[in-house]
């Protein structure tokens, strides 16, 4: 096994980022695909594409229910279960992400994306993520959920707060603010109920049982984080390709019916959440490599899906490819069940921003770092319209 980057592969380490992350997934796939790292107790890593998708398809020998983060610490719904919980309590969250329901909302969609798009665009540029990535996913959290206007502005700044805890903080530690934050949600809803998603939780069923209050705010804290945070960062992305590449930018722009392949290839090559862990619950055949029984490994979807034997020239964006099979948004029983609602987000995004003035580049980005394990995001991005 080498040493270096293998052994000693610590997703939570701060010498890892944007200037260095794909480098070491790319030497990573050369010499240990599957390699196995010897902080926290030891684990396996798993990057190259075949054998992620094999992992995240077979969840009788990789099992969630042991937790999906690496030091274990903590369960979130309905992420860190194994059917058949994890189908019941995924069931409180389909019906904000119904077909139909998204198509009510895309013209508040459209209205928001013109609203913060128009403002950046007269004041001529700024800060995109602030501008635009930042408030956008927050603010639809309200006609998709329900939470009030005072739960939403508070939301960032909380899930930032969480996640910038350290390794070793349990989950419910790091989000202890926003399930506070939730818990009151819960009880201005029992007091107030409205029309909205959060007031039909409160009389959902899971298992054929009521759903409890701690269930409650478990599902709330789900929505309020993985509703904004992964979109963020993809909406970042987005406006970094179009402003950092204006040849990709231009052939957005001479043909619109490009922009849904566009939309995946910048989730492919800038995949926001970059680990998530399992547990085997049986030996498991690796390609030539046995994983024993009752060992944590950690599946990287961000190097998946910059496998060059699965998209060919992977560290490019290549609009043509149609990169469909990508991971960014999971696969299967965990495929993300936002991910109807962020690929609107990011596709009327690049529609509103294509019919401006060229997008550009204003400064130097700055990232976040990966961060508490998994997601690597923006801090800030300086962009202009070209004139």
């Amino acid at each position: 096994m080498p040493d270096g980057v293998c052994s000693g592969f610590d997703h939570h380490g701060t010498n890892l980022g944007e200037h260095n992350i794909w480098d070491v997934y790319h030497e990573m796939r050369l010499k240990c695909p599957v390699a196995h790292s010897d902080r926290y107790d030891g684990f396996w890593v798993l990057t190259r594409y075949d054998d992620v998708l094999a992992a995240i398809r077979n969840h009788e020998t990789f099992s969630s229910a042991q937790g999906v983060r690496i030091p274990e610490g903590g369960r979130a719904l309905p992420i860190d279960f194994d059917p058949p919980e994890h189908s019941a309590y995924r069931e409180l969250f389909t019906a904000a992400f119904a077909p139909q329901q998204i198509k009510a909302l895309l013209p508040f969609v459209r209205e928001l994306v013109k609203e913060l798009v128009g403002d950046l665009a007269r004041d001529g540029g700024g800060d995109f993520v602030t501008a635009v990535a930042e408030p956008l996913p927050l603010r639809i959290l309200t006609p998709l959920v329900g939470f009030s206007d005072e739960t939403v502005s508070q939301l960032r700044r909380l899930t930032q707060v969480a996640m910038s805890a350290d390794a070793d903080t349990p989950l419910n530690d790091a989000r202890r603010d926003i399930r506070e934050l939730m818990a009151r949600e819960i009880e201005e809803h029992r007091a107030r109920p409205r029309p909205d998603h959060i007031t039909t939780l409160l009389d959902s069923e899971v298992l054929g049982r009521p759903v409890t209050d701690d269930e409650l705010v478990a599902a709330l804290t789900s929505f309020a984080i993985a509703g904004h945070e992964s979109t963020v960062s993809a909406l970042a992305s987005t406006a970094y390709i179009l402003s950092s590449q204006p040849d990709v930018q231009d052939q957005v722009r001479q043909d619109p019916t490009c922009i849904p392949r566009f939309v995946e290839e910048v989730l492919r090559v800038r995949t926001p959440f970059h680990f998530f862990a399992r547990t085997t619950t049986r030996l498991a055949q690796v390609g030539d490599v046995e994983i024993p029984a009752g060992e944590r490994v950690l599946l990287s979807y961000a190097a998946a899906n910059r496998d060059d034997d699965k998209f060919p020239g992977a560290d490019e964006v290549d609009i043509s490819r149609g990169a469909r099979g990508h991971l960014a948004f999971g696969y299967g029983l965990h495929h993300c069940v936002g991910a109807p609602v962020a690929r609107t987000e990011l596709r009327v995004v690049v529609e509103e921003l294509c019919a401006l003035p060229p997008l550009r580049l204003d400064g130097e980005p700055e990232f976040t770092g990966i961060q508490r394990g998994s997601s690597l995001g923006y801090r800030r991005l300086p962009v202009r319209f070209a004139r």
